[in-house]
């Protein structure tokens, strides 16, 4: 259905919603058929962590180069930031004879994972990037652990509860958080030991309750919010670059990501940072 286009807008466009103040971008992803007949787009977002479904009378096409700048800028501040705030890890890391902790992220947007990796780069991590779309993720993540041997896992990609949901706790109601939850099961049946497999796993509005039983570190999100394209590669930096004599708590995680306690939440982790 590429060539399927409603209101001048098809598969690949930059939009906005109308009804939610325009205020998060989308690139249109495929072309939904209704009994009505009528249609309806899936939107995947650029800067956040969102899955989202909208009739295109909802939507305003907008400029790409214009929206890419402002993402591209919004980035380089976002890592700016993140950079500020782990520094002394960072200076401690690069100064002395250390190994942070090895990351594996898997995420189903290859832009969003090259972002990581680069934040990941920088700060000097030794890291693994695998694109794979949400429902792959829970039948690839043992071979990739089995390959790579991590110190930290990175499950994530897009999500939303879906329209109109007032249950939060029926797994019905996201729309990928169930691929997130089967990913951590199946990494727990690698490493169930916490400290020594740190598990980050969701994306914007996920079923933060579920993917923590299954067994994740951190997660996301428990005030239903939506999280920055950033915030997973803030949080396994953070634990890669923290000594392993201390601990990353939720109140560590809150303070460097762009979401805070209402994006990401989890539960005391010992550091990954060792010195050789």
């Amino acid at each position: 259905m590429r060539g399927d286009f409603v209101n001048g807008l098809k598969i690949g466009d930059i939009v906005a919603r109308k009804s939610y103040g325009g205020d998060v971008f989308f690139t249109i992803e495929k072309v939904l058929d209704s009994r009505d007949d009528s249609k309806k787009y899936v939107l995947r977002g650029l800067h956040q962590r969102l899955l989202a479904d909208s009739h295109p009378d909802d939507l305003i096409k907008k400029d790409s180069r214009e929206v890419m700048y402002k993402i591209q800028r919004s980035t380089a501040f976002l890592k700016r930031q993140a950079h500020l705030r782990n520094f002394p890890s960072k200076f401690l890391s690069l100064r002395y004879n250390s190994r942070p902790g090895t990351i594996l992220h898997i995420d189903s947007s290859g832009d969003f994972m090259q972002r990581c990796i680069s934040q990941y780069k920088e700060s000097g991590i030794k890291c693994y990037g695998v694109q794979a779309d949400e429902s792959e993720q829970p039948y690839r993540v043992a071979r990739l652990l089995e390959q790579y041997r991590p110190d930290i896992l990175v499950v994530t990609g897009h999500d939303a509860l879906k329209k109109d949901s007032a249950n939060i706790h029926s797994i019905d109601n996201y729309w990928h958080s169930k691929y997130f939850i089967q990913s951590v099961t199946e990494a727990r049946k690698y490493e169930a030991d916490k400290n020594k497999l740190c598990i980050f796993a969701g994306a914007c509005q996920s079923y933060y309750e579920a993917i923590m039983n299954a067994g994740a570190n951190f997660a996301s999100s428990p005030g239903r919010i939506l999280i920055n394209a950033l915030d997973p590669a803030m949080v396994a930096e953070k634990v890669a670059l923290t000594d392993y004599r201390k601990v990353v708590t939720q109140y560590d995680v809150a303070r460097i990501t762009v979401s805070g306690s209402k994006g990401i939440g989890g539960i005391t982790t010992k550091g990954r940072l060792t010195w050789v």
